[in-house]
């Protein structure tokens, strides 16, 4: 049996404890476990897919005269529970069947199982550009172009103008309504074209024949083009015609001197005998810009039935006859002589006897212009 052996140390320190006794050594082991959790985390991302329909309309340009209405329709293949949005530079027309800005009561939506047509009623230039029709994520788009009517009105308003005959005339026109810029064509009062294609028309050098009415028309695509009238009136002295016409009856011979007269402002006639000026009624009558004035002068030859051999034509009936025209702008003068009794003796018209002979020019006078026409049944004096 072992011997235990008790010892005691003494230290000179206190000892703050007592091993107390030991007995002989031996060896001890201890395990100690350790256990790892590991947790695993799962996150689930739910898509969705969201439906959008495809197009069975086209995108289109339509073109609207004003007044007309706007109908701008888009259907798609599946519409579904989905509503169909219109705008119009990011502004909500409609909504389904709900209309949105609309003031004035112009528009309105025609819903159908699968598409929506806005109209908007009685175009005006403010409702063209681009019209949005979105269905979920798709859009489709229309643009709309609208036709004004035209109007345009004559340069001076009062339309007419007025130059001396040499100078330049100018004719103009102004645009005062209509999109899309209408082209200008010019046409005469006839209808003639004049091919000029400007807002103005220059005539270099008006003469008289320029006189008349002209025609601006301004077209942009309107139904009727728009038009106005701008008369030219140019002045220029008066332009003459002398024409003398023999009328036979059974007993007498009448001969009728015919002026005719060309002028603007209208000119003054009077008629002289021998450089005197003659009381007389004369026959007038106008046609277009021309003025004709008809002397009667009776009893002036025998006709084919009279057969008084005494009967002479009294020589104060005899003499120089002249029409003489006068405005602000010049004057002018065209004479007839009466040499003998314009007798009808029985001879066949293209072999009677001639009693006048024409006088190209007065000399007291200074014609502007002078025109002759003295014809007699189609036989001139040589």
């Amino acid at each position: 049996m072992p011997m235990l052996i008790c010892v005691f140390l003494v230290f000179t320190h206190s000892v703050p404890f007592l091993e107390g006794c030991k007995s002989k050594p031996s060896t001890t082991t201890t395990t100690t476990s350790t256990t790892t959790t590991t947790t695993t985390t799962t996150t689930t991302t739910t898509t969705t897919t969201v439906y959008s329909p495809t197009f069975v309309t086209d995108p289109r340009k339509f073109v609207v005269y004003e007044g007309n209405n706007i109908t701008l329709p888009c259907n798609v293949d599946e519409l579904g529970s989905l509503q169909i949005k219109w705008e119009r530079a990011n502004t909500t027309l409609a909504l389904g069947d709900t209309v949105y800005e609309d003031d004035e009561n112009r528009v309105h939506v025609e819903n159908t199982e699968n598409g929506s047509t806005i109209v908007i009623r009685e175009a005006e230039e403010k409702d063209a550009g681009e019209y949005v029709c979105k269905v979920s994520a798709a859009e489709l788009k229309h643009t709309v172009q609208i036709i004004v009517r035209p109007e345009v009105e004559p340069v001076p308003k009062s339309g007419l103008v007025t130059v001396k005959e040499g100078e330049p005339a100018t004719l103009a026109c102004n645009i005062t309504r209509g999109n899309n810029k209408p082209y200008i064509n010019w046409e005469l009062e006839s209808g003639y074209p004049i091919f000029w294609f400007e807002d103005i028309y220059t005539i270099p050098e008006a003469g008289r024949w320029s006189s008349g009415v002209y025609r601006c028309k301004a077209n942009n695509g309107w139904p009727e083009p728009a038009t106005a009238e701008i008369r030219l009136e140019v002045q220029h002295v008066p332009i003459l015609s002398l024409t003398p016409s023999l009328g036979y009856s059974h007993y007498w011979t009448e001969l009728t001197l015919i002026c005719s007269v060309t002028a603007f402002p209208l000119a003054t006639v009077e008629w002289y005998k021998d450089g005197q000026m003659m009381e007389v009624e004369e026959d007038v009558t106008t046609r277009f810009v021309e003025v004709t004035h008809r002397l009667h002068l009776k009893e002036m030859g025998q006709g084919y039935r009279n057969d008084n051999e005494t009967w002479v034509l009294e020589q104060d009936r005899l003499g120089l006859y002249e029409c003489r025209a006068r405005n602000m702008m010049g004057e002018a003068s065209l004479a007839m002589e009466i040499i003998r009794s314009c007798d009808l003796d029985g001879h066949p018209l293209d072999e009677q006897v001639r009693c006048f002979k024409r006088v190209n020019k007065i000399e007291k006078l200074v014609p502007a212009q002078l025109v002759n026409n003295t014809e007699v049944n189609n036989d001139e004096e040589d």
